[in-house]
């Protein structure tokens, strides 16, 4: 089975190995140049991977885009909880564990539209792109006035036990809120673009 790019897996691998050897012997100029190509390379693998179907279907991306709550969500949890807990740990465990499949699946689902430079991308893309940058700093937004009102509450109202896992968790979401907001407001991915095997 050959790859978007025409070549098989496995010269894949020897051509990245022999971009590699050959930077060992470069220039730092000549290594810089080489390294760039190396990356633009699997940049362009990743970008012409076909996306399955179920990947491409508006509903599920939908879903997948609300995986971005689920750091701040468990931050938030967490910083009420006692720090030395099993049950604390696991609450930051599942925040971990959504923000790594978030990160996987939703550049995946969206083709890292929000990572890539604006060269990089054609009209239709950047307009996706720029909408979905402006509902991610919205929503940013909100999470940070959550925080400022949990800080003003801490000690008249509430017991925060700790704002590390909260702070922590406001990161990880603002990591994944880009990609997220572009997988919730794209448009169906193109037939054309599923793969041919009809993976649901």
């Amino acid at each position: 089975m050959t790859s978007s790019t025409g070549s098989t897996p496995r010269s894949s691998i020897r051509r990245h190995l022999d971009n590699l050897a050959a930077a060992k012997d470069a220039t730092p100029e000549e290594r810089q140049r080489i390294l760039e190509t190396v990356r633009q390379e699997a940049q362009d693998r990743r970008r012409t991977r076909p996306v399955p179907r179920w990947l491409a279907n508006g509903t599920n991306r939908r879903a997948l885009a609300l995986l971005a709550a689920v750091p701040f969500a468990a931050g938030a949890a967490s910083a009420f909880m006692s720090p030395d807990s099993g049950a604390t740990l696991a609450v930051q465990a599942a925040g971990a564990v959504g923000l790594l499949t978030g990160i996987l699946l939703l550049r995946r689902a969206t083709r890292e539209l929000t990572e890539l430079a604006a060269a990089e991308l054609d009209e239709r893309e950047l307009q996706e792109r720029n909408r979905a940058l402006g509902a991610a700093y919205v929503t940013l937004l909100v999470c940070m006035f959550v925080v400022a009102l949990l800080a003003i509450a801490d000690g008249p109202l509430l017991d925060v036990a700790g704002w590390k896992p909260l702070i922590f968790g406001l990161v990880g979401t603002a990591i994944l809120l880009p990609s997220a907001a572009a997988a919730w407001t794209w448009d169906d991915v193109d037939e054309e673009h599923w793969p041919e095997s009809g993976v649901q």
